[in-house]
């Protein structure tokens, strides 16, 4: 058991990474689809998509939820880390995604359902944005002095963070617009195409800039992900990154049905492994490591048996959803049905 004990923290770290790509692969397309419908032509391009994600959206919020949950148990001091340094934009991605949900949900009860649209629209771009500087503000590095947060409150605000949410932004929007061309015909199928191939090369190009910041950083003796022990290994998931950035754009111009959306998941993947690689086994950078923030074992082992019953139960349930909820959109899908 002593053993098994040591690769408690490994293991929390890969669970970790797991949920932050389901969060990001299910919710991020909901998000990507809400800035999309800000560009919606009428009020019935926006109801469907709206209506394309009304049976599937609570689920995708549950991996978040988990996300949380199990960073709280597994690295408490990590926890307490990212919620002093990261307060601001957490509660503005919080806000945001309660705004969207009650969106959905008053949607289709309203009369006015112009507003309840363009609600849906921005509590999806604050959100993504705020997800965007969170995620940012992290990887920017962060002081901890025995196990506090030793920043300013405003440190998340930066150039590097800023790229970050508009790279994020930009990749959900990816994954919004091709999610909408498996589900919806005719000219708004032919719409979110074109504007998933613009997405595309803007989630490439954002990749690029970042890259480029993080090496000049590097360079001047700056803190960046490069600093890391392993952090030149976000560079090892570059070729698998452009192949398949290269069959995206394959599958788009082909307008095939389900390949796009499926190519960039798989790009979100390989972003996520990147990132992990590069990070481990530090949780909070630059010093911070998964080792020196994991809670004491027992409730490890508590939080191991707790994962192994509900990370299962969790993927069935939301294979299922997906697995009813599959085909075309249409007009007669609402919330719960």
């Amino acid at each position: 058991m002593e053993t098994l004990q040591i690769y408690l923290p490994d293991y929390f770290f890969l669970a970790l990474g797991l949920l932050l790509f389901l969060y990001m692969a299910t919710d991020g397309y909901n998000l990507g689809l809400g800035i999309f419908s800000l560009a919606a032509r009428n009020e019935e391009e926006r109801g469907l998509m709206i209506h394309s994600i009304a049976s599937t959206w609570h689920a995708s919020q549950t991996w978040l939820v988990i996300l949380g949950g199990l960073l709280f148990g597994a690295f408490p001091v990590v926890y307490g880390v990212a919620m002093s340094a990261l307060y601001v934009p957490v509660m503005l991605m919080l806000a945001g995604l309660a705004f969207r949900g009650v969106a959905i949900e008053f949607y289709h009860e309203s009369p006015n359902r112009a507003r309840w649209g363009l609600a849906f629209g921005l509590g999806s771009l604050v959100a993504t944005l705020a997800q965007g500087f969170t995620l940012g503000g992290l990887l920017s590095g962060m002081p901890v002095v025995n196990g506090q947060f030793a920043g300013g409150w405003g440190d998340w605000l930066n150039p590097f963070s800023a790229l970050v949410a508009a790279g994020g932004a930009a990749g959900f929007l990816l994954l919004g617009t091709t999610y909408l061309a498996m589900k919806a015909e005719g000219e708004l199928r032919e719409r979110a195409l074109k504007a998933a191939a613009v997405a595309a090369w803007a989630v490439l190009a954002g990749l690029a800039v970042i890259l480029l910041w993080m090496s000049l950083q590097h360079r001047e003796g700056r803190f960046s992900l490069l600093a890391l022990r392993q952090g030149h290994y976000i560079y090892l998931t570059l070729p698998i990154f452009l192949f398949e950035f290269a069959m995206l754009l394959r599958s788009l111009r082909r307008g095939e049905p389900d390949k796009p959306f499926q190519w960039s998941v798989l790009l979100f993947l390989t972003l996520v492994v990147g990132i992990a690689a590069a990070l481990y086994p530090t949780a909070v950078p630059p010093g911070l490591s998964i080792f020196d923030a994991a809670a004491p074992p027992r409730s490890l082992w508590f939080l191991f048996a707790v994962s192994a019953v509900l990370l299962p139960v969790m993927l069935a349930y939301n294979a299922w959803v997906y697995l009813v909820f599959r085909g075309k959109a249409g007009e007669g899908d609402k919330p719960g049905h």
